[in-house]
């Protein structure tokens, strides 16, 4: 393919593009807009493929295409539809609701998060933040004093905040960002 052959590409077109296509759609959920974007990758592929440098696998290359071509359109999609959607008629301040993209991955993070925790500590706050059980309950139950489970609350809604933070600090984030600073306003 890298020397213009039509037939290599041609070949690696349909090894590739069902994984491509999936990863993409799962993210956006619009089949017609996935389907441009797979066709932008694989025109991008062709068009520059003397630059790429793939010695074992393209799959790597094609997923980080896939990821900041379906960014680059949530980005498009989600400024286009704040101007559509910033102010009413009569100028009342609306704030797009996070996207459903967003939602899902800060959520993942966060899973993520509280996987990572001590035991104490994600038992602690996933009674109280999950089963809605009080602090005496929780102590009782882990056989802790009710100060530790206060701290083992705590410390977990600050790991979830600081994560939460720097998740929204990313370029890939900004809608979220513009949220924020405009709820302050």
């Amino acid at each position: 393919m890298k020397n213009g052959d039509q037939k290599a590409f041609e070949e690696l077109y349909e090894q590739h593009w069902p994984e491509v296509y999936t990863m993409i759609y799962r993210r956006i959920n619009d089949r017609e807009v996935t389907k441009d974007i797979l066709q932008d990758i694989f025109i991008n592929l062709w068009n520059y493929r003397h630059r790429i440098i793939a010695e074992r696998s393209l799959a790597p290359w094609l997923n980080s295409a896939a990821k900041k071509q379906t960014i680059s359109w949530y980005r498009k999609h989600i400024s286009t539809k704040q101007r559509e959607t910033l102010y009413q008629e009569n100028e009342t301040l609306i704030v797009p609701p996070p996207t459903e993209l967003e939602t899902k991955e800060l959520q993942e993070l966060l899973d993520l998060e509280i996987e990572k925790m001590p035991d104490n500590m994600k038992l602690s706050f996933q009674l109280s933040r999950f089963e809605d059980k009080s602090i005496r309950e929780i102590a009782a139950e882990l056989s802790l004093s009710e100060q530790t489970v206060r701290n083992n609350i705590s410390m977990a809604l600050e790991r979830l905040r600081s994560l939460t933070k720097k998740f929204y600090s990313e370029p890939a984030n900004l809608a979220g960002v513009l949220a924020i600073l405009l709820t302050k306003i």
